[in-house]
């Protein structure tokens, strides 16, 4: 049986988004399109990839690699769209996917901090106008979210077994003629959806944080 969950680690940890570059794509869209341009995508190729059986599972893993890539471009668009339009200003940090990812996979840590008052806390740990640019590597240090720049550990470990459930579900679908693509674009959908609400509540609090510098 294929180790989804190291694929998806790998996936993750092989990422090198150019967080300017979407900046500069996404700043001035809005969060719907720009959500729905990314769902659509990871949709189609979700569904090519299951779509031969016996094919399917060498498919797959091309597919978690982009749909990573995917899932990183849409985050990171949504906050784009967020700082631009509160502050005019690139507040995008490259740790950023990874506290999303670790919100999404329902990490305790991230998740008590987003959901609750403490961007007045983490503003006075970052201190000043100049910390706007440590905020995401900030929150990433104070959860254990990354081992150096790489995804790993005990929270590594909660995002790859949410990603292996729904991935071995796929496989699995992907041996049925025709059920293949329809499940495997959906699953595709359901990820970038929970990641892209993910992205909204992290930025949202991000924002909060800079607020108070």
């Amino acid at each position: 049986m294929a180790d989804f969950g190291k694929w998806v680690i790998n996936a993750f940890n092989e990422l090198t988004p150019n967080i300017n570059g979407i900046y500069n794509d996404a700043k001035l869209d809005n969060i719907s399109d720009w959500r729905m341009k990314q769902q659509a995508m990871v949709t189609g190729t979700g569904a090519a990839a299951m779509a031969i059986p016996g094919a399917h599972l060498a498919a797959l893993a091309a597919d978690v690699a982009f749909l990573m890539n995917r899932m990183a471009v849409c985050s990171y668009g949504i906050g784009a769209i967020y700082g631009h339009d509160r502050f005019s200003k690139n507040i995008l940090e490259n740790e950023d996917f990874a506290n999303v990812l670790a919100y999404w996979a329902g990490d305790e840590e991230i998740t008590t901090m987003v959901g609750s008052k403490t961007a007045a806390d983490i503003a006075l740990k970052v201190g000043g106008k100049a910390g706007i640019k440590i905020i995401g590597k900030t929150i990433a240090k104070s959860g254990a979210i990354l081992i150096g720049k790489k995804l790993g550990g005990k929270v590594g470990a909660k995002i790859g077994a949410k990603f292996a459930g729904k991935l071995a579900g796929k496989a699995a679908a992907g041996m049925v003629p025709f059920l293949g693509a329809a499940v495997g674009g959906g699953i595709n959908l359901w990820f970038i959806t929970g990641i892209a609400d993910s992205a909204e509540a992290y930025y949202k609090f991000k924002c909060d944080v800079i607020s108070n510098l």
